[in-house]
């Protein structure tokens, strides 16, 4: 699924990048702040975003979910 960055403000843009890099890095003090702050103004096309953004990565850095 490709949502268009521009479906999404520029700031609700780069919490979803910070949350991505936050993932990739293990930071899980990051991943809660970031995505507390996303929880006050996410809509449906920043959610999908975020979940395109995250596989995507996933996928890119060959990356294993933990067990």
């Amino acid at each position: 699924m490709d949502i268009p960055s521009g479906a999404v403000p520029a700031s609700v843009h780069d919490m979803i990048c910070g949350i991505v890099t936050a993932v990739r890095d293990g930071d899980d003090a990051r991943i809660r702040t970031l995505l507390e702050r996303l929880a006050t103004v996410a809509d449906t096309a920043a959610l999908l975003l975020l979940h395109s953004r995250l596989n995507e990565d996933l996928h890119e850095t060959g990356a294993r979910l933990p067990h």
